[in-house]
């Protein structure tokens, strides 16, 4: 019996060849072995009919053919994919039976489904459960081999369905609103769209923030013996803070200073602890994204196609798109030959002990990934480019960390307890540097702030309080995102969600997956997401931060409800979920969006301004009327502009206009109020030495202000 084995990706595919005994030779992507022919896809080959591919009139965006949807949506070979799709389908009809090697979840299972239904294929099919690429683990995993049933199928129905659903979202959704709108190319989506609301809600959380005083107490205490000073900060009660966080009446908290104060003399418990920070776990993709952004100012998508090269290209490094921190335990076996291997390919030396179990060794914690770390490839590591290097570089460091010892500190802890909470001094002490002193930390962990270093043994001293200051201090706005910070919480966007049983939900959907806790997008997508709120001009990159522009922030706050939160991410799960039960099937889910969408075809959009611009929300002192529109004329740096601006008025009284430069005069605040009151106002002008007074008159042509000077009466 000939059998054809049908890999996710190239990764895996070589890795089943080698787990297979004898010689192979790999022609134009295929492996052939005794019975077995070995092949893979790249990714998903086929991908979702336009919907100019049924129909030519849906290549013409009109609001009637809305909403477009079709019973069945066809799958076609992606572009450059179809030679590929054609030499699969080509293997197919030439064996016996085919064993299905996709990831082992819902993606992976409908990537690899989608192609045997595009050929009509027949055939018996098995389904093989490859966690990882380990020999043993693969040897083990195809004696597993289990049918390819509808039980199976059913959860790459899940995958299509969702696959489906969005894009119903993408062509629907998209083209109401850049009609709407009038300006082609807007564009939203059931992850873009909460992730744009990401950037606006923290811009505009910045941008209306008030300063806000808050008080803070701290007091001096002096131990006799042994001779020792601290400084204390006093931790409130919370029924005593006024916001939830702070201490909001200087007046309340030098009462309670005083009122301290008239007890100088105390008790002061101390106690102490060891503390172990174990280093930080293997990277999967977000965090890897997250840590190039920060250290080297990596874009998401950069740090993305450089792992795909080192994947692809050199066999560097496992699987690349990983959602996983954890690794199996056949991988802590083998560490005692790969970590030689990368030393040496780095030309560095550590002192690495193998006896050592972290806690990222955990078969329960990887499902269809793990972490990514360095392989035993024999590359030449002087091919890599300098950013690849960089890349690889930190790949292999954050696993070699895993075998070196955790930081070891000693905590020493001060406690008086009064009538208004808790006066509380912390001192840390270093005692074993550990990894940190091979690998400089992202981020000191929250070093203790060591309130003057003091040192005493456990037990309960005399102590006598002194000078007690009050502190002002003002809150501060939250920081704007990097790509960093966004894709971290793209992965943990249920802290977000008001609702609780969304936010239940969303957890639920990760509950398998740790480094995920309630997330939109995937490892996969993350980066493209982000790459296009860029490009559609919804967001842009200011330095490392990233912030969402007007026209970002007025589309966000236009779209509707049930499309600009994660909530739609949830509910679509729980449907997924009951595809996968056999209890509902892809029209059911299709069907949730076109009930949502449907009734938004009969609103009156017609107050939406052309050029893709919405209606105006601008809380800028007004100082005057616009002659062209009647919106509220604002002073910016430049002059006095309309705020109707984006959605095309051109009237501006400019500070550095020609005219005003020609007659040697500046425009004032007054003078741009007078001039939009009564369309005139009086000037002083210098001519010959002599000081004159004449009438300066604005009219409007084109829309745009012009000026013009008369002689006074």
């Amino acid at each position: 019996m000939k059998s054809l084995i049908i890999a996710e990706k190239p990764e895996l595919g070589r890795a089943i060849a080698k787990a297979i005994d004898g010689p192979d030779k790999e022609v134009r992507g295929v492996i052939e072995k005794k019975n077995v022919v070995i092949t893979w896809a790249y990714g998903h080959l086929l991908r979702l009919a336009e919907p100019d591919e049924y129909d030519k009139k849906y290549k013409q965006w009109r609001k009637e053919d809305l909403p477009i949807c079709f019973d069945q949506w066809k799958l076609v070979p992606d572009g450059s994919k179809k030679e590929r799709v054609e030499q699969i389908v080509a293997l197919m009809k030439e064996c016996d039976q085919i064993i299905h090697a996709g990831d082992p979840d819902d993606e992976g299972q409908f990537l690899i489904d989608e192609i045997l239904d595009y050929a009509k294929n027949d055939k018996p099919v098995k389904r093989v459960y490859i966690n990882d690429n380990t020999p043993a683990n693969i040897k083990k995993a195809f004696h597993d081999l289990i049918d390819n049933d509808e039980r199976l199928r059913a959860v790459g129905k899940s995958a299509y369905a969702r696959a489906v659903a969005d894009y119903v979202v993408g062509i629907n959704y998209s083209r109401l609103y850049s009609l709407a709108l009038r300006r082609k190319g807007m564009s939203v989506g059931r992850v873009q769209s909460p992730t744009l609301g990401l950037i606006v809600t923290r811009d505009e959380l910045i941008d209306h923030h008030k300063k806000q005083k808050y008080y803070e107490m701290e007091i001096q205490g002096d131990v006799k013996d042994p001779e020792t000073n601290i400084h204390f900060s006093l931790k409130p009660k919370n029924d005593l803070l006024d916001d939830g966080k702070h201490i909001l009446s200087q007046k309340v908290m030098q009462e309670m200073a005083d009122d301290i104060m008239e007890q100088p003399q105390r008790k002061v418990k101390v106690d102490e602890k060891l503390v172990d920070i174990k280093p930080p776990l293997p990277f999967n993709l977000a965090k890897l994204q997250a840590h190039m952004n920060t250290k080297y100012g990596f874009d998401l998508s950069k740090t993305d196609a450089i792992t795909q090269t080192l994947r692809d290209k050199y066999q560097a490094i496992t699987y690349n798109r990983s959602d996983s921190q954890y690794l199996k335990e056949e991988h802590f076996q083998e560490a005692d030959k790969v970590l030689p291997h990368v030393m040496q390919k780095l030309n560095e030396t550590y002192p690495v002990d193998y006896q050592i179990h972290s806690e990222c060794f955990n078969d329960k914690f990887v499902t269809a990934h793990h972490a990514i770390i360095p392989t035993m490839s024999d590359f030449r590591i002087e091919a890599l480019l300098p950013d690849e290097r960089k890349v690889y570089e930190e790949i292999c460091h954050r696993y070699l960390m895993q075998f070196l010892p955790p930081i070891k500190k000693r905590q020493v802890s001060a406690v008086i307890p009064c009538s208004y909470g808790d006066l509380k001094a912390t001192s840390t002490f270093v005692l074993e540097e550990g990894y940190k002193q091979y690998f400089k930390q992202e981020k000191e962990e929250t070093e203790d702030q060591d309130a003057g270093k003091f040192d005493l043994p456990k037990g309960e001293y005399p102590i006598t309080l002194h000078d007690a200051n009050v502190l002002e201090k003002q809150t501060n706005p939250p920081k704007r995102y990097t790509q960093a910070s966004l894709i971290k919480d793209m992965t943990s966007i249920a802290k977000y969600v008001e609702d609780k049983e969304i936010k239940e939900i969303l957890k639920k959907k990760d509950k398998d997956k740790k480094g995920e806790n309630g997330s939109i997008g995937t490892s996969a997508t993350r980066s493209q997401i982000v790459e296009t709120l860029i490009k559609r001009g919804y967001v842009e990159m200011k330095g490392k931060n990233i912030i969402s522009t007007q026209l970002g922030k007025d589309f966000y706050h236009l779209l509707p409800e049930e499309i600009k939160k994660a909530d739609l991410t949830a509910k679509w799960w729980v449907i997924q979920e009951d595809i996968k039960e056999g209890n509902a099937d892809v029209s059911t889910l299709v069907q949730s969006v076109l009930d949502a969408f449907t009734p938004h075809l009969k609103e009156n959009l017609s107050n939406l301004k052309a050029g893709g611009e919405v209606p105006i929300d601008d809380d800028r002192e007004a100082i005057g009327v616009c002659p062209v529109c009647g919106n509220k004329i604002v002073e910016h740096s430049k002059g006095f502009g309309c705020v109707n601006y984006r959605n095309g008025c051109k009237f501006a009284i400019w500070k550095d206009d020609r005219f005003f430069k020609d007659i040697g005069k500046e425009v004032s605040k007054p003078m741009a109020e007078k001039l939009l009151k009564d369309k005139y106002c009086l000037v002083k002008l210098i001519q010959q030495d002599t000081e004159i007074v004449k009438i300066l008159q604005m009219g409007v042509r084109n829309g745009r202000a012009i000026y013009r000077l008369l002689d006074k009466k």
